[in-house]
């Protein structure tokens, strides 16, 4: 089930890659929800601290305490919202044209990340959160299948560097922390045999470079 749901090639689904108007209607809608929300606990918290400045705590009612109910509500719903919308790095809205294997180098390893996730997976119709370069625990993009099934991709911008067994190593380790069924490697250079032979018969596809400028143009 791993290679047929999750290798590149090989896809159980007809792919559906979201429509640029429906992606920013999706932003727009959570984007307006959390402004509301901020609107809302800014109104009850400033309400409370009105009526608190103008009675005083000795004449607390039921207002106050629907004042206090609500803002304590909406900030903790507001504020994971604000911090699961921030916490994703704002990406993949076309940006990306393929790119040949010199441009490829060229990039800075962030862009790498972005780049791979949108032209290897979001165009694939994969749901895809790309991790926050200082906390990713050796995963630089987390994707999911259609079935819910999660994936890792450790993405490698080398410029004069093999990608060798220790690596595919590494990432099989974080695939087992992880909970993932799926692994992928891909890198700007060229891997190794030795690593390529590691990976053999596990859930796992490495990509280098020359394959990344193919699968970059489906």
């Amino acid at each position: 089930m791993f290679q047929r749901t999750f290798f590149l090639n090989h896809f159980p689904w007809r792919v559906s890659t979201p429509q640029r108007g429906e992606s920013s209607q999706r932003r727009g809608s959570v984007g307006a929800s959390l402004w509301l929300g901020s609107a809302l606990w800014l109104m009850a918290y400033g309400g409370l601290g009105v009526l608190l400045w103008r009675e005083g705590v000795a004449r607390w009612g039921m207002l106050h305490t629907f004042l206090l109910v609500s803002s304590i509500v909406l900030g903790v719903a507001v504020g994971l919202g604000w911090w699961k919308t921030l916490a994703q790095k704002p990406h993949f809205g076309g940006r990306w044209k393929p790119l040949n294997q010199e441009q490829l180098m060229a990039l800075s390893p962030s862009e790498f990340e972005a780049y791979v996730a949108e032209r290897l997976f979001v165009r694939r119709g994969f749901r895809v959160i790309n991790v926050r370069d200082t906390k990713d625990g050796g995963v630089d993009v987390l994707v999911t299948d259609r079935l819910g099934q999660k994936a890792i991709v450790q993405c490698k911008r080398y410029r004069n560097s093999t990608v060798g067994a220790s690596v595919v190593r590494d990432l099989y380790g974080t695939m087992m922390h992880e909970g993932a069924v799926y692994g992928y490697l891909v890198t700007s250079g060229p891997i190794s045999e030795e690593a390529r032979r590691w990976a053999a018969g596990k859930p796992m596809q490495l990509i280098d470079g020359k394959q990344l400028v193919e699968l970059s143009k489906k």
